[in-house]
């Protein structure tokens, strides 16, 4: 312990003396450490630390599987849940996502209300706070209206009060009684919710096998396993098979880990990540290991004088892995500052409504384990960038050092190691520069994707009427076109249209035949998403009438039903053949055909990176709703006549609810597709820009060094009437080859590791030719530039003072 704290004070006396080295180096590896901290923690939260429950890895979620390849999996009818239930080996709950009005309060607001079933929190694992849960019998039809709320809820609109429960709230028009209040760690693995209702199913619900929406968990009893729980509900999904063959036809069941529905799709992600910044780091202590491999060629006597005295080889790698440790201890406390700073700037690179899927973002922090973590990633760091320097330093020929002039004794393996270091950087700043360019050129050919409409000047948002005031649908078809008309006479504004479901936000689907056709094999039918559109949404959103009509005022309620259809449905079930005047019937369901009055270009309903759907559009005139969204084109920025749209809409209706105002544009730039892909390349092009800028330091200080090494060497040659631009090819040459060996085999590296991005890739192959030559050229370029400064001071060299520079 004497001859440590003998180390340590030595090690701060030397650092004291050398301010500029300390900072650069703590600098350096502040980045490294604070940036591989940062995603750490993200990692942890979603891949380590597993879901807020008891004994989460018995939690599964369950899906029924189709044979349409467009949808794959969905969720369950309630007489399906009905059947898992009476199974031996887990137990099951039920739930349906559902948005809902919350009023009586203040303004209306828009919530996210769930509905759950009454054993939901005891499957989870989860007792309130105050209160309790949803008991037997309360999930039945008929049953009282009751809510558990979050603990987010109960402080901000109920201040906390202890007397909480027994109070009521207004959702949609129906008073419900708060039962309890959950813990403030709750939050369930999909979407962060504001209160949970009981889930009391329609008469429908519980009498027709095609209607999905409600998904299934399961908590598996001990000592069942995932391939026993498979198999076991396996059955049940075979005999509700064959037993309701018109609605389930083809389908089965699937069980995923809860933890791996949660966070499945971001693993990808989090890996690339993980190793994005493993490589920066690798490449601060590649920076950090030749700046003291340098320093350590200026010390040489100083360590040769001790080595005489009778200092071990051991004693000298100790004293050097003591200055290398404390330099890295250095950068992890301020790569900690950084990495706080870091987690807030990581998740605001994520739009709210992706965030509401990744709900670990939310609740991210530095805490012990990541303190743990810091610490040891700084100690490894400070062994492994200053065991080779160290060991190189014990290993000089004293007599050399010694002698006079022993200070240009560094010989060839310093400059070999230090320039293995450089090559090292340089290879995987190429890495992480290809992988930064391909998702970049990703996400900008996803953004470039037409999704099927103009989404120029077009401002969306979402109003809901109160559903006890506006029962009646004539009602309902009333305020909409009062409310177009008022947003008509708006200057500025120059079309109005309504849908259920904006474009990119996914929906119901139903089965369909047409009328007349041959029956296709049950589970083989056109799944085809719907929606509900006025007259005038295609001609606001500019999608082209490819055959047919628009709806106008025929198509009003009570009238014939009718429908357009967009042209991939079109293509797909008709072949060529005129689809106007044709009928669509609907697979297990007992309700009239509608007529084809229209086809129109395609929209995209998904996603941007997924392929065109089948859609059919009905009118909404025959099927109207409290809850709509409006688009609405403008002739300026949509963003400046939001207020006036919004007070429009409630001067018509004060109760009304309005939200997620949002222009278009924003609304594809925020879709999940896109926002899976800007994380990670925003991310990683911010880590290729650190690569380069500690590669290019890197290399500038090899060939700083040789320069100074060589300075008689230079001045002899200028002597003797070399040019200066003899100088300058001289010591350029030793840049360049560094510099073109690091970029050949980070280019190496990068064609077989870019497989690993497959996944996060849209229309960009992972070997994309000219990613791979940028990314090279910019690195080579930089390189260049590093090399060429040095070079340049080179050719100023003196030559007298140069002959007197030893």
């Amino acid at each position: 312990m004497k001859k440590l704290l003998q180390d340590l004070r030595y090690a701060a006396r030397t650092f004291v003396k050398r301010p500029g080295f300390v900072i650069v180096n703590v600098l350096t590896l502040a980045l490294g450490i604070g940036a591989s901290t940062a995603i750490f923690t993200v990692v942890n939260a979603a891949l380590i630390k597993g879901l807020p429950y008891k004994s989460p890895e018995a939690l599964y979620h369950l899906f029924e599987t189709t044979p349409q390849q467009q949808f794959g999996q969905r969720e369950f009818s309630y007489p399906d849940y009905q059947d898992y239930q009476q199974n031996q080996i887990c137990d099951i709950a039920a739930y349906t996502g559902g948005g809902a009005i919350l009023s009586g309060r203040g303004d209306s607001e828009r919530v996210f209300a769930p509905s759950a079933s009454a054993n939901f929190f005891s499957v989870l694992g989860v007792d309130p706070v105050l209160g309790r849960t949803f008991q037997p019998g309360e999930d039945k039809p008929g049953g009282p209206k009751v809510t558990v709320i979050t603990y987010a809820t109960w402080q901000k609109r109920f201040g906390g009060d202890p007397n909480v429960v027994g109070q009521s709230v207004n959702l949609n028009g129906e008073n419900y009684s708060i039962i309890g209040v959950l813990p403030a760690s709750f939050q369930f693995a999909f979407r962060p919710a504001d209160l949970w209702r009981n889930y009391q199913p329609t008469e429908a619900q519980l009498s027709r096998r095609f209607l999905h929406g409600t998904n299934l968990i399961a908590r598996l009893k001990p000592g069942v396993t995932m391939a026993q729980a498979q198999s076991e509900l396996g059955l049940i999904a075979n005999r509700i098979q064959q037993q309701y063959g018109d609605s389930h036809a083809g389908t089965n069941l699937k069980v995923v880990p809860l933890q791996e529905q949660v966070v499945g799709g971001v693993k990808p992600v989090l890996f690339v990540l993980l190793a994005a910044v493993g490589f920066v780091l690798l490449i601060a202590c590649a920076n950090v290991a030749g700046l003291l491999l340098t320093r350590s060629l200026a010390r040489q006597k100083e360590v040769a004088i001790r080595a005489a005295l009778g200092a071990s080889r051991w004693r000298i790698v100790r004293q050097l892995l003591t200055e290398s440790v404390l330099l890295s201890l250095g950068g992890g406390l301020l790569g900690l500052l950084l990495a706080y700073w870091g987690i807030g700037a990581l998740v605001s690179l994520v739009p709210d409504g992706q965030i509401n899927t990744l709900p670990f973002l939310k609740t991210l922090k530095i805490d012990t384990g990541i303190l743990v973590f810091s610490f040891v990633l700084s100690l490894i760091t400070g062994l492994v960038f200053g065991l080779a320097p160290a060991i190189q330093s014990s290993r000089l020929a004293l007599n050399e050092v010694l002698k006079e002039g022993g200070r240009n004794s560094a010989g060839g393996a310093g400059t070999r190691l230090r320039s293995a270091f450089v090559v090292t950087e340089i290879a995987l700043a190429v890495v992480l520069l290809v992988g930064a360019g391909l998702m970049m050129k990703s996400l900008l050919r996803l953004l470039q994707t037409s999704p099927g409409f103009n989404p120029e000047n077009v401002l969306t948002m979402t109003v809901v009427l109160p559903a006890t005031k506006y029962t009646e649908d004539s009602r309902q078809i009333l305020f909409i076109d009062q409310l177009k008309e008022r947003i008509q006479s708006i200057p500025g504004v120059s079309a109005v249209g309504m849908v259920n479901i904006l474009p990119l936000q996914g929906g119901n689907t139903t089965r369909v035949n047409v009328e007349g056709d041959p029956i296709p094999p049950p589970g083989q039918e056109i799944e085809a998403n719907i929606r509900d559109v006025n007259e005038t949404y295609f001609q606001t959103l500019g999608v082209p009438i490819i055959a047919g009509r628009m709806f106008d005022e025929r198509d009003k309620n009570g009238g014939p039903g009718v429908v357009i259809i967009g042209k991939t449905m079109a293509d797909k079930i008709f072949a060529g053949r005129n689809p106007i005047g044709r009928r669509l019937v609907y697979t297990g369901i007992n309700a009239p055909s509608d007529e084809i009055v229209g086809v129109v270009g395609d929209l995209r309903i998904t996603g941007l990176d997924e392929a065109l759907k089948p859609v059919i559009y009905y009118p909404f005139r025959q099927d109207p709703a409290p809850a709509t969204s409006l688009v609405v084109r403008t002739t300026a920025d949509p963003n400046s006549m939001a207020g006036t749209i919004r007070d429009e809409t409630r001067a018509l209706e004060p109760e009304v609810a309005v939200f997620n105002v949002r222009a278009m544009e924003k609304l594809i730039s925020d879709s999940p597709a896109a926002a899976m892909r800007r994380f990670p390349a925003i991310l990683t092009s911010v880590f290729g820009a650190l690569a380069l800028l500690l590669a290019s330091i890197g290399i500038y200080g090899v060939v700083s060094y040789s320069v100074s090494q060589q300075t008689r060497h230079i001045g002899v040659r200028m002597a003797l009437g070399a040019q200066a631009s003899d100088i300058l090819k001289m010591v350029l040459k030793q840049g360049v080859l560094l510099a073109f060996i690091g970029v050949t085999a980070g280019g190496i590296a990068a064609l077989g590791l870019m497989r690993l991005l497959r996944s996060l890739l849209f229309e960009v192959q992972t070997y994309d030719v000219a990613t791979f030559l940028l990314a090279g050229g910019v690195l080579f370029a930089v390189a260049l530039l590093a090399c060429y400064l040095p070079a340049r001071r080179a050719t100023k060299v003196d030559p007298l003072e140069a002959l007197r520079y030893e």
